[in-house]
């Protein structure tokens, strides 16, 4: 029967917040209880109290340590790898059940040569794991010492916390207080999150240090009592040391003694382990020390073998260490508190420590050690110039790399480069140094690195690699003009029998260009050295070189043009894997589809990389790919796919330029009629910041050009208008690939009574979009020039503006013409004639949700003497797009917990949404939903 712990003292509050935590995550609704303070308040006692009142709970425990600082996902494999190891196959199935797979890299052995993970999969995979964890009974996560967590489980930490509710999960981190850097930043963000909570023990009475003192010394005088107050500030585990240095020194607790016990004042934990383990074996110093060096909790065997003791002989040791209060008594070997083994560390002098890191690093090498545990010895140890060192070290940065702790690799390959290496493999590990600062958001340490990569004794293949993520990191720094300088310099180094590699540069250096103007009026001068044409592309990477040929065509060819070098890039659609949604090259490609008004193909592809991502749990690019997607949708007048996209773009994740999910958004709700959501996601999103004068600028203008109309700002709309006009002609944009902004102008010029500046527009608009050939441009085209005619020539322009538009994808944008012809008929005295196509129009207008467009339908179709139903807005379901997205996964079969990992999103949220869907849709059941979608969409 396990031995309780001495019960709390003035611990009230704090028990109070651990019994809400477990209480509440019984319930459902996960949480976090942070407790910080000073060293020896009592936060390890408060971590025993919380699993002593757990019973129910699967109980996981961590600690952090100093030398593990730099061990990837040091407390998260603590916490999660013996869960995994101990599991039968049935469990560890449904451990690792859907996004849980992730997890895998992390808490498994590494193969060498599996991929890179990025870090926001890792965390993915982690969160998913806990939650299949939790999903079989309540789990209890108890983390000590989180001021030496490593960075990954710091980053780990927040993530779980955020997404615990609807978990049966609570977590407990306890933390030293205003610790320095990114570890006091998580703990704080930890704390402020919804579900989380903070505790400050405070120090302990006079009154109940009296009390503790008593129980081990009963009949204390009072003036002793309050000696051994003063000597200890009321902290409690002073206040266990000094009662320990008191029997072991046989002080009687008389008041003729509160000098002596005062005066252990000055004698602190450092001299009283000190003195205890002088008064030991020999033998126990060096196991002490041992322990120390390792670190956390140390196998005996490793600890005796590391201090050169036999097994029988560190038994001994450990047990006397036992019953001096250094160590803990059982396995493995614990110090009693990080303040005793700190003690004992401190003894060894800057030169030991590096000897017996260094010892400790061969001794675990022996030992079989997975590389990232010999690692944290060898940050420690002295530069000797060992080969076998630098092999550990670089092995161990690829293991980081592979559980997506790149700012771990990072620090190993600094160390080897320290060690050093020959100068060949250093140039190497320099190359690898800069791609994992790169991968980890170190964007200088990535440009310093992979800048020499030119005059580096390396094969061109690794050189051009390294410029390839060169231009990545200056381009995110925006130094465009640095970074092609670097791959044109790649790309010129290479022989002609790397033409695939040197197609991708070049298509890598397009897109580069693409994001400054600058840049892309430089890159017809520059050395093109592979040329697509002139042999064959026989891989997805070597047809990404067509990626200037597809972006100067849709800039100034025609669609067409841009279809045929597009399917070219396409070709068995192996893009998607290689090079793959990590390149930035590979986004060219959807881009320029989107731009072409190829919505469909576009679609397609930025699908198959939401689905690409959620089986890898590649946040950003799931993100990025909703934003895109959402702005095909809002082409293609799905208004609450639009929206769905737009929300389901992660806000966690910073996209860098033009963030078109917002503007799709936007334009979604000016459709609908909801003025006002349109201005809170044009404030949210932050849209008023300077854009600069990027390809990607001018839709944002003409996004707030059309906020500015719908608000009757006529003055504000022709300023965003004309400056989309601007930088069409410093891009040489010569068709409407990019922005409709002439036939969005027209209509307020012809109310400011400007009709020849409208005439002079549109009738260039027309030629535009007539060479260029896409139907979608064209038709808006039309349709705004027959404000410009009366009568039947109106009626003309609209009827071709149809035309154009049925066999396309753009269904809102055929609606507004359907209600432009069949107004314009209405007005000719054709009523007749306009009904069908006004009713047709309505029903357009209902099926993409565009709900001002269907007001105005329903209006004319009444004016023009028809009797439609009476209420066509109202009577539809009033499912939000996220709402009707969810439930549409829902009725194909998937569990909330799929929808979930397929959304990047909560169990909770999932849950949420469904509870008002049933409400909305007045339904029971999940059998009930695909029905009354059928119906309520009717």
């Amino acid at each position: 029967m396990a031995v309780r712990a001495a019960p709390l003292i003035e611990r009230e509050r704090e028990s109070e917040a651990l019994d809400r935590l477990l209480a509440n995550a019984r319930a459902g609704s996960g949480g976090a209880l942070v407790i910080e303070g000073p060293p020896g308040i009592g936060k390890s006692r408060l971590l025993m109290e919380a699993r002593e009142s757990a019973d129910d709970f699967r109980v996981l425990t961590a600690r952090g340590s100093d030398l593990e600082q730099a061990f990837p996902f040091g407390i998260v494999r603590q916490l999660l790898e013996p869960l995994l190891a101990s599991a039968d196959e049935g469990q560890r199935e449904a451990l690792l059940a859907g996004a849980g797979a992730l997890a895998g890299p992390v808490l498994s052995q590494i193969q060498t040569n599996a991929a890179f993970e990025p870090a926001l999969t890792a965390l993915h995979g982690l969160y998913w794991f806990t939650a299949n964890a939790a999903a079989q009974g309540p789990l209890l996560l108890l983390i000590d010492d989180a001021h030496w967590c490593d960075g990954p489980s710091l980053r780990w930490l927040p993530y779980v916390a955020r997404r615990a509710d609807g978990l049966r999960l609570a977590m407990v981190v306890t933390s030293r207080s205003n610790e320095p850097g990114q570890v006091q930043e998580a703990i704080d963000e930890l704390c402020t999150l919804a579900g989380a909570s903070a505790v400050r023990p405070a120090q302990l009475s006079e009154a109940a240090v009296a009390g503790m003192v008593a129980q081990t010394l009963p009949g204390a005088d009072a003036e002793f009592l309050a000696a051994c107050y003063d000597a200890t500030g009321g902290n409690g585990f002073l206040v266990n040391e000094l009662v320990g240095e008191l029997v072991r020194r046989e002080i009687e607790p008389r008041a003729a003694n509160a000098a002596l016990a005062d005066g252990l004042r000055s004698v602190g934990v450092d001299r009283a382990v000190r003195a205890r383990l002088r008064s030991l074996p020999e033998e126990c110093t060096w196991l002490a020390r041992a322990v120390a060096v390792l670190g956390g909790a140390a196998e005996p065997r490793m600890a005796a073998q590391l201090a050169d003791l036999d097994d029988e002989l560190a038994e001994r040791a450990a047990d006397d260490l036992a019953a001096a209060a250094i160590l803990q008594s059982g396995l493995p070997l614990v110090f009693e508190h990080p303040l005793v083994r700190a003690a004992v560390y401190g003894e060894l002098g800057p030169g030991e420590r590096m000897q017996w890191h260094g010892r400790a690093a061969a001794v675990q090498l022996a030992a079989g050690a997975e590389p990232d545990r010999v690692a944290v010895h060898l940050l420690v140890s002295g530069p000797r110039a060992d080969p076998e060192t630098v092999d550990v070290l670089r092995l161990a940065a690829r293991t980081a790399r592979q559980r997506g702790a790149a700012d771990v690799a990072a620090t190993y390959l600094r160390r080897a480069l320290a060690e050093p290496p020959d100068a060949t493999l250093a140039a190497e590990l320099t190359l690898e140094l800069g791609s994992s600062a790169l991968a980890a958001g170190d964007i200088d340490t990535a440009v310093e690195k992979l800048s020499g990569a030119g005059s580096m004794p390396v094969s061109v293949t690794v050189r051009a690699a390294a410029a390839a993520e060169l231009g990545t990191a200056l381009t995110l720094t925006d130094r465009p003009a640095d970074a092609m300088r670097a791959l044109t310099e790649a790309i010129q180094a290479l022989p002609e029998s790397e033409r695939e590699l040197g197609l991708f540069l070049q298509g890598t250096r397009c897109f580069t260009a693409a994001s400054s103007l600058e840049c892309w009026r430089s890159l017809p001068t520059l050395p093109t050295p592979f040329d697509p044409a002139a042999g064959p592309l026989d891989s997805p990477r070597a047809r990404i070189g067509l990626a200037h040929a597809a972006l100067d065509a849709a800039m100034t060819g025609t669609q067409q043009e841009v279809r045929l070098i597009t399917l070219r890039m396409l070709g068995d659609g192996g893009l998607i894997d290689d090079p793959g949604p990590d390149a930035a090259a590979f986004w060219m490609v959807p881009t320029v589809l989107m731009l072409a008004d190829l919505l469909e193909e576009a679609a397609t592809i930025f699908t198959d990389v939401i689905a690409w991502s959620r089986r890898r749990g590649a946040a950003p690019a799931y993100s990025v790919a909703s934003h895109m997607r959402a702005m095909t949708w809002w082409f293609r007048g799905a208004l609450a796919e639009a929206e769905a996209d737009a929300a389901n773009a992660l806000t966690e994740i910073t996209l860098r330029g033009i963030p078109y999910g917002a503007l799709a958004l936007v334009d979604a709700q000016i459709a609908r009629g909801q003025l006002d959501d349109a201005d809170e996601t044009w404030r949210s999103a932050a849209l008023d910041a300077d854009r600069g004068i990027t390809i990607g600028a001018i839709s944002h203008h003409e996004t707030k050009g059309r906020l500015n109309a719908a608000r009757g700002r006529a003055a504000q709309a022709l300023e965003e208008y004309a400056m989309c006009g601007r930088l069409e002609r410093e891009w040489g944009i010569v068709t409407p690939a990019v922005s409709d902004w002439r036939s969005d102008a027209v209509p307020l010029l012809l109310a400011a009574g400007r009709e020849e500046e409208a005439r002079d527009l549109i009738d260039e608009q027309l030629g535009r979009c007539r060479a260029f050939g896409a139907p979608r441009p064209l038709g808006a085209a039309l349709r705004a020039a027959s404000l410009l005619h009366q009568g039947d020539d109106a009626i003309a322009l609209l009827e071709e503006a149809v035309a154009v538009l049925e066999p396309s994808p753009a269904r809102l944008e055929l609606a507004y013409a359907m209600l432009a012809l069949g107004s314009a008929r209405r007005r000719a005295g054709h009523r007749a004639d306009a009904r069908p196509v006004l009713a047709e129009a309505l029903d357009l207008a209902l099926a993409c949700q565009a709900d001002a467009v269907a007001r105005r339908a329903h209006e004319e179709l009444i004016a023009a003497g028809a009797r439609p139903r009476r209420d066509p807005i109202e009577s539809r379901s009033k499912l939000t797009a996220s709402e009707s997205r969810v439930a549409r996964m829902a009725a194909e079969g998937m569990t909330n917990r799929e929808v979930a990992q397929a959304l990047f999103v909560t169990e909770k949220t999932i849950e949420n949404h469904l509870r008002s869907v049933f409400r909305k849709l007045e339904i029971g059941s999940r059998t009930q939903i695909g029905r009354a979608l059928t119906v309520a969409s009717s």
